[in-house]
């Protein structure tokens, strides 16, 4: 069965039906990650007509500004299957005035996650070494970093405290994302594609579910094994992340 660990299904938009039917026809395990508590509204709305979508709550630090908000979210919280997309963002987000309440709003949701015992599924943008003590602090059930593209003497740090990393769309483009399929071990790998518009901002058009196939084929290609076992292998982790 495919994974994909970190998706953003609200931004398939007029192509909604058609990512739907894909992710149903191949049995796609969908983390659809919400960055607001209005995209967890449509998120549950989806999740109701496909039996693999994992609804996921979170406010992005990209939508962190002086109007975010923390209080009423116990609904959401107890709702969701996992906690996404969190995390802090010091490199695409240009707003320092806001980096402040960004920690507060990654370390609440930090906090709700060993409370309702939730998977979190992380953005790491220039902040790996912060995000880093962040999980060394915590007590988490299961922790996923999306789309690494940090340093790379921290993934054994990372690794240590098993976490597992997602493999995204720019496999077979990036020399760092390269070297990261080679220094992680098969157990801590996991697939993603993002949403549609990362595939377009890398240049390869737009990306539908499907986009996993590539993304292994990348991965059974560094590794040196056959696609079908990093299927195989990449299920058997999303089966240990407990949702």
């Amino acid at each position: 069965m495919l994974v994909n660990a970190h998706d953003h299904l609200s931004h398939y938009k007029e192509n909604t039906a058609k990512a739907l039917d894909m992710i149903n026809n191949l049995q796609i395990i969908t983390l659809a990650n919400g960055q607001t508590v209005e995209e967890y509204a449509s998120i549950q709305a989806v999740a109701e007509k496909c039996p693999y979508i994992k609804k996921g709550f979170g406010i992005h630090p990209w939508s962190v500004d002086e109007q975010t908000s923390l209080e009423n979210l116990e609904p959401y919280l107890a709702d969701a299957d996992f906690f996404g997309e969190i995390g802090l963002d010091y490199f695409w987000e240009k707003r320092s005035q806001f980096y402040g309440r960004q920690r507060e709003v990654f370390g609440f949701f930090l906090e709700q996650a060993e409370k309702y015992h939730k998977l979190v599924n992380i953005h790491t943008k220039g902040a790996e070494r912060e995000i880093l003590s962040y999980l060394r602090s915590h007590q988490l059930e299961a922790t996923i970093i999306h789309w690494y593209s940090g340093p790379l003497d921290l993934v054994k740090d990372y690794l240590d405290l098993g976490i597992y990393f997602t493999i995204s769309v720019d496999a077979g483009v990036s020399a760092l994302t390269k070297e990261l399929i080679r220094r992680l071990p098969m157990d801590r790998i996991l697939t993603e594609t993002d949403g549609p518009d990362s595939s377009e901002w890398l240049g390869l058009g737009y990306g539908f579910p499907d986009r996993l196939l590539a993304i292994m084929d990348q991965i059974a290609k560094v590794k040196g094994i056959s696609e079908r076992e990093v299927e195989e292998r990449v299920y058997a982790n999303y089966l240990r992340l407990g949702l």
